[in-house]
């Protein structure tokens, strides 16, 4: 596993999950990361990184898990409640300090994105269920949303950096809000790649998007109508030797440089500059698929999840080497070059 010398310094997290990992969150403003899994589970990680070792134990485990798959999770900015939206239909919000879990959100079917949004006083559960719903914070566990808005289809995508929402739905419709009007987009649109959207995130300045569709594709997506020039689509995640075509299974965003990662159902993840149209870094292939990756909020830790992501199927299931893995970040990694 540490063959590619730009992971020599990377650290395995102790084994929290008995399957594959589902998503990655760092908390915003502290040391913490959270861990969900479709094991029904949400576990929670410290950590510390002194020059480049990188040091993390287990802080908590969620006492009162889902009854079915959790698929997505989001901090607090205090670092002390983390969201959990599931398969089972609900949302619940863990409250670290008294480890009290309580049911906030429930859908017509499987939650698979959730963030808090505390600038507007509202948690937003994102469902396959064709609808976005807004809960205020204030009053979480207490009956109904205080909004809800219908899309065309399933939600499969969705990425918040407020004032900003972008969701990408079943159909490759695209959603644009701006959460100051929240339940009127602002703008719709068809997705410009051909095949199934799996991930969307913003950039960080909130001016556009990068969409990652099953086809081992990213688009980058400007929203301003005088921006439409600057769109553009490249390929990867692709076997040249083979042919093979890969998923993107995730995109995110450097806080600090604006570039961003992409990782795959191939088993690699990149490092990209968009503004130079670049790949900045490329890491070895790993033995299983990427499912999830986030950076850190100083910016230089990367955690990434290997496990399989079921992109072939239940007869073709790899359960080889599940583990969520900490990198320390490398300026020359993802800083644009001049």
């Amino acid at each position: 596993m540490q063959s590619d010398p730009a992971r020599s310094n990377d650290l395995e997290l102790p084994k929290c999950c008995d399957d594959s990992v589902s998503s990655l969150k760092f908390s915003p403003n502290s040391n913490f990361l959270s861990v969900t899994s479709w094991d029904n589970s949400c576990s929670v990680f410290e950590y510390s990184k002194n020059g480049n070792t990188i040091q993390a134990n287990p802080k908590a485990q969620m006492s009162n898990p889902h009854s079915g798959p959790v698929l997505g999770c989001s901090w607090n900015s205090g670092g002390n409640k983390i969201y959990t939206v599931s398969a089972d239909k609900t949302g619940k919000v863990w409250d670290l300090a008294s480890s009290q879990v309580v049911q906030f959100a429930a859908h017509d079917a499987p939650i698979e994105h959730v963030f808090a949004v505390e600038e507007m006083g509202m948690v937003i559960t994102a469902s396959w269920d064709k609808t976005i719903k807004y809960w205020p914070i204030n009053s979480l566990g207490q009956g109904q949303p205080a909004a809800t808005v219908t899309l065309s289809e399933r939600v499969y995508a969705m990425d918040v950096k407020y004032p900003a929402m972008v969701v990408a739905c079943a159909d490759k419709q695209i959603y644009v809000f701006d959460l100051n009007k929240p339940t009127e987009p602002m703008r719709t649109h068809a997705s410009p790649l051909r095949h199934q959207i799996r991930t969307i995130s913003l950039f960080v300045d909130k001016k556009g998007y990068a969409m990652g569709s099953i086809e081992g594709r990213v688009q980058i997506y400007h929203v301003d109508q005088a921006e439409q020039s600057k769109n553009f689509a490249f390929k990867c995640h692709r076997d040249t030797n083979t042919q093979e075509i890969y998923a993107v299974n995730a995109i995110c965003f450097h806080k600090q440089f604006g570039t961003f990662c992409t990782a795959g159902s191939d088993g690699t993840f990149n490092f990209w500059d968009k503004d130079a149209k670049q790949r900045l870094k490329n890491f070895a292939k790993l033995p299983n698929s990427i499912s999830a990756v986030d950076f850190n909020h100083t910016g230089d830790i990367f955690g990434y999840a290997i496990g399989y992501d079921w992109s072939k199927g239940y007869d073709a299931q790899n359960r080889a080497n599940e583990s969520v893995w900490l990198h320390p970040v490398q300026e020359a990694e993802v800083k644009p070059k001049k």
